[in-house]
């Protein structure tokens, strides 16, 4: 997967299956991370700015622990954690539990290699920024995640679909009737090799230098002191920064020096991944409160 493949809510799905495998080439770091983010977090189909995507590692169950919970505050908002997807069959559970505390959902399971025929009905556009967040990770549980919904935003005849199955989920919002799951088999998920990789992990062209959340005009002259080129790429962040981003363009131009740098990359060619000089820079004109590459912390990610 290439970084203009990483889309999030309001951009493309992902899948994080796929999204470990580009974080381990680019960063060789383990844990995989949470969800793209780039939620990785991970992505597949496209869906016209409709779903946000992520893969979830399955946890161990044992001693009775519940696969899910979900709590409803007296501010409306629900909050669903999943801790184990890969044994998931709850379907009808969930869904009834969701209901029940304002979420008008529909849960569905998918077996491996399996997912639901679609279309399914007609999928929701414009979708109000904070109705659900991409699921992120439990902080003290690496393989487990939550997400947020929030119930006074649903309109009326509106269905939070959820698929659930294998190694992965999917959220979406959809109006009217929603068909049923038809279950069919699922796309083989295309190999790929990366263009690029984390610059500043140990032995990369950015090794020992930091970047995320600081300015361009502090980034640039380290970059240059090293001898290396530098690139841009202008990310565009969904509104409300659910974590995950699209691309608006690569440019060699320079960017205004007040913009922010979110992470850098090494662009490498070949099979042996070699270095080309080239260190590319995820900049947004705008400040956010969290970094929009991981979706949070870049050290709940990508550990030092």
């Amino acid at each position: 997967m290439t970084t203009s493949e990483r889309r999030l809510a309001g951009f493309e799905e992902r899948q994080l299956a796929e999204l470990r495998e580009h974080v381990a080439a680019r960063a060789a770091a383990t844990p995989a991370r949470r969800p793209r983010g780039r939620l990785l977090l991970a992505a597949a189909a496209v869906t016209a700015g409709v779903c946000a995507a992520v893969a979830i590692p399955a946890v161990s169950g044992g001693g009775g622990e519940p696969a899910y919970a979900v709590t409803k505050g007296a501010d409306g908002v629900v909050h669903a954690e999943l801790r184990d997807s890969r044994d998931f069959r709850d379907a009808a559970g969930l869904s009834d539990q969701l209901r029940r505390l304002g979420v008008p959902a529909l849960v569905d399971y998918t077996p491996e290699g399996k997912m639901c025929r679609e279309p399914r009905g007609k999928y929701v556009e414009d979708i109000p920024p904070d109705l659900y967040h991409v699921p992120e990770s439990i902080p003290g549980e690496k393989r487990g995640w939550r997400m947020r919904i929030d119930t006074r935003l649903f309109k009326p005849g509106q269905t939070f679909v959820w698929t659930i199955g294998g190694n992965s989920t999917r959220t979406r919002l959809m109006e009217g009737p929603v068909a049923p799951c038809v279950l069919v088999d699922a796309p083989e998920q295309k190999k790929y090799h990366p263009d690029s990789r984390l610059a500043t992990a140990k032995g990369r062209s950015l090794a020992g230098y930091r970047v995320d959340g600081k300015t361009v005009g502090e980034v640039v002259p380290e970059i240059e002191k090293r001898g290396l080129k530098v690139v841009y790429l202008v990310m565009s962040v969904p509104p409300g920064n659910p974590g995950g981003f699209g691309e608006d363009r690569i440019q060699g131009a320079p960017v205004g020096k007040d913009w922010t740098v979110w992470e850098a990359e090494e662009v490498v060619k070949g099979p042996k991944d070699t270095p080309t000089g080239v260190i590319r820079l995820l900049v947004t004109k705008e400040h956010y409160d969290r970094n929009p590459v991981y979706g949070g912390p870049r050290d709940a990610v990508i550990p030092e």
